[in-house]
């Protein structure tokens, strides 16, 4: 089975949470519920497979966790300790392969000596198992230089395109043009997507282009043309210091609005990231690195789950 790897920035939330920068974290962030004695924040995650691990801190402050597997309620975690700790397993579980969800919830419970109710999530892995419904058997990748690579150094194996593989059990093709404009992307679909027959591409965009908007309404009207039984999934850019906060909103809001106009998935890479420097190291600019390809292959599998699922 693949070990995947889901960080915090991945999971769907409800409720009250907060994104702390902590050094001793993952990625350097997780997400902490507020201190409050109630019950209303909780974390979601669903996926194909056959074993799961929950890590998250520990300390003075922190209240009880519960972990709800496919609805019913598998474990309750104390997460205080007198002193903060570093990211630890606090929940593995071993299941019989297949499709489940998981919940994490704030009991609104502590420990006496706890001095408030948060609870903390650092990450959680499973051991993937292979859908059931295998809805998607050729999948196309396309971009620019983020889908190419750029910054990730052992490339492909690091890519996102090439992670996904991994973890669908389904071929993934990588088209990346380093440059390349949302209309340049659009205008070689013919040549380097729709000769695969895809059951559903990926498309990363955005980062080229000044306002995504109307090149993008174009470039899926053309995709719709060629590949018109082909499912689509976007995603808009991460959150960057290359650009200006005004620049990097035009282009990861401009991505979001079509996709809300067309009814297409889109994984919300920017908000993911948000603040998040670590993932564009050592280079500094744009372009995710390998832990930043994890976490786009986590959220693009997040999207692909809610379709493969009846």
């Amino acid at each position: 089975m693949t070990i995947m790897k889901v960080e915090n920035m991945a999971l769907t939330y409800t409720g009250s949470w907060t994104v702390r920068q902590v050094d001793r974290a993952s990625l350097g962030s997780l997400h902490e519920s507020c201190n409050e004695a109630d019950t209303h924040a909780a974390a979601f995650w669903e996926g194909c497979f056959g074993a799961m691990r929950l890590f998250a801190s520990t300390g003075p402050s922190l209240g009880i966790a519960e972990v709800w597997i496919d609805g019913e309620l598998r474990s309750s975690i104390d997460l205080y300790a007198p002193d903060d700790g570093n990211e630890a397993c606090v929940f593995s579980m071993e299941l019989a392969p297949g499709f489940h969800t998981v919940e994490i919830r704030k009991s609104g419970r502590k420990h006496p000596l706890s001095s408030a109710y948060s609870i903390t999530i650092d990450h959680l892995t499973a051991a993937l198992a292979r859908p059931e419904r295998a809805v998607f058997r050729q999948i196309v990748c396309i971009g620019d230089s983020i889908t190419f690579g750029a910054n990730v150094e052992d490339r492909p194996r690091q890519l996102f395109g090439r992670k996904l593989q991994a973890m669908l059990s389904a071929p993934v093709s990588i088209h990346g043009l380093s440059g390349a404009s949302i209309s340049r992307i659009a205008s070689v679909l013919d040549a380097v997507a729709a000769p695969r027959e895809p059951d559903l591409i990926l498309w990363l965009a955005g980062m080229n282009d000044r306002d995504p908007r109307e090149p993008l309404l174009q470039g899926i009207g053309r995709l719709r043309a060629l590949m018109p039984r082909t499912k689509l999934i976007m995603s808009n850019i991460p959150y960057n210091t290359h650009y200006t906060e005004v620049q990097n909103e035009t282009k990861a809001f401009g991505v979001l609005q079509v996709c809300r106009q067309l009814g297409i998935p889109c994984a919300d890479l920017y908000a993911a990231t948000r603040g998040q420097r670590s993932l564009h190291l050592p280079e500094d600019t744009v372009h995710p690195n390998a832990d930043g390809h994890t976490l786009i292959a986590a959220l693009f599998y997040k999207e692909i789950m809610k379709l493969e699922q009846p």
